[in-house]
């Protein structure tokens, strides 16, 4: 950068270390112009109408007061208008980047207004160090500690860079996202610990080819070697005293993954619901085709027709009660609950089923079952997701055991199955919404991956829960607690 002079010329003053000519010689020109002219049209008027009347040339004189008066005022207009060009010339280089101090300096003899710009340009850059410097120091009771508290509260890693693209202050989260010791981080350059497209995305900031915040996603594997997938932001600062980006990294694979189950479930429940209707319409087809004529053909095709329409209900059920709860309307009407006639109720409504596959379902009681405090109509919604799975997903010629255990605080429902279980790998997402198997043996039975993440948010509402212990290939057991009502002191 150019050295700041202190010689002054007529219409060149020097603004930001080099000469900005011109401009402030010209505005004045075109300011002070007209009032010249004026003043010199009206003085020579004067002289003639004198020269022609005989009035006495002293008289004149007053001909050339407007001509020295607008040689003032022209000299005080075009000083100002100076003054104005070189503080108007910095401001629109401030604004185009991130200048130093030196760059944005006017020469100071241009006047008033050149010096109190030169003053608010320090003592903004005095205040942007001593931020930075607060940061590093973070002493007690400063308000850079509250800062660097801050940002260690946050989940996400926060890295401050200069210019260059070091880390000039960080918090703790980012040592689970980079990987370097957390007291290496301050002082090396982020770009060189991360991937190629995040180095780039730093550098596009930090080398002015990006102007707004600059985002890419990346992918790698954690510890578990499971894919993570991680958002990192940059945004440029401008004017911040030394500090030129700040960079955000944030952990987004429980988003994706939402993302993909939610695509997966709009796939599934489209072939989940297709399937009932194109049944329901091919059977009501025959049946009117059999007529009277065939009343054994009719009957089958109504009782078809019967069984897709029960399908089709569970389906939209399912999709109600799901949608229910994403909505928000996480409400329970409480009532009482006798849970020996839901478990009655319960065994009637799938014995039929397990006795058509050979499946032994049994249910092991307590002599005596306590009324609980809850929304009857969820709960035995949960328990048949449990018992229906149990069964559906169980071979032909296998059991399924229903075990109630009741102990001082609460009641545990435990649906047993001797099925084809679950990989250990896969028992974390099983009460994930929209999530099923990848086992061959679940695509080629129905489901939509609704039912368990419906029946853990029931039993949540209650105060309960819903747990699992599961061997692939030897079966499964999933248990339902329940809260019991406090007794009365």
């Amino acid at each position: 950068m150019g050295k700041t002079t202190k010689t002054r010329k007529p219409g060149r003053t020097t603004v930001l270390g080099r000469q900005a000519t011109g401009v402030p010689s010209s505005l004045a020109y075109l300011a002070g112009l007209p009032i010249a002219s004026s003043a010199l049209v009206i003085g020579v008027l004067a002289w003639r109408a004198g020269q022609f009347s005989g009035i006495d040339p002293t008289l004149l004189g007053v001909g050339v007061v407007p001509i020295v008066a607008s040689v003032v005022l022209y000299r005080k207009t075009r000083r100002q208008l100076s003054q104005l060009a070189a503080v108007g010339e910095a401001v629109g280089i401030a604004s185009s980047g991130t200048p130093s101090e030196t760059e944005l300096l006017v020469d100071e003899t241009v006047g008033p207004i050149g010096l109190a710009w030169n003053t608010l340009v320090q003592q903004k850059v005095l205040a942007g160090e001593r931020g930075l410097g607060e940061l590093h120091t973070g002493g007690v009771g400063s308000s850079g500690a509250v800062t660097v508290e801050a940002l260690d509260g946050l989940p996400h890693a926060v890295c401050v860079l200069d210019s260059a693209g070091v880390v000039v202050v960080t918090n703790k989260a980012t040592k689970t996202f980079v990987n370097a010791p957390e007291g290496e981080l301050v002082g090396s350059e982020l770009g060189s610990m991360l991937d190629e497209s995040a180095s780039e995305a730093i550098d596009d900031v930090l080398q002015g080819r990006v102007r707004r915040r600059n985002s890419v996603e990346i992918v790698r594997e954690d510890q578990g070697s499971r894919q993570e997938v991680l958002r990192l932001t940059v945004s440029p600062i401008r004017g911040g005293g030394g500090i030129a980006a700040v960079v955000t990294i944030e952990d987004i694979t429980r988003q994706r993954l939402a993302e993909r189950s939610r695509h997966e479930f709009l796939a599934q429940a489209t072939h989940e619901l297709r399937t009932p209707l194109t049944n329901i319409r091919l059977y009501v087809d025959e049946a009117i085709e059999s007529g009277d004529s065939n009343m054994s053909a009719r009957l089958e095709a109504l009782n078809v027709i019967a069984n897709e329409s029960l399908r089709l209900e569970r389906i939209v059920g399912e999709l109600l009660n799901i949608s229910e709860l994403e909505a928000g309307a996480r409400v329970i009407e409480a009532g009482d609950m006798r849970m020996d006639q839901m478990l009655a109720d319960l065994q009637s409504d799938y014995e039929a089923l397990a006795q058509s596959r050979g499946i032994e379902l049994s249910f092991e009681l307590p002599p005596k079952i306590p009324v609980l405090r809850g929304d009857r109509d969820k709960v035995m919604s949960a328990l048949q997701n449990l018992v229906g799975n149990a069964v559906k997903y169980t071979p032909n010629g296998g059991s399924v055991r229903v075990q109630v255990e009741d102990d001082a605080h609460e009641l545990k429902i435990a649906v047993n199955d001797t099925g084809i279980g679950i990989s250990q790998d896969e028992q974390d997402r099983v009460f994930e919404k929209f999530f099923r198997s990848g086992d061959e043996r679940v695509s080629d039975i129905e489901g939509t991956g609704l039912g368990l993440a419906f029946a853990k948010q029931v039993a949540q509402l209650h105060g309960g829960d819903l747990s699992l212990d599961s061997e692939l290939n030897r079966g499964s057991t999933f248990t339902l607690s329940l809260p019991k009502p406090k007794m009365a002191a």
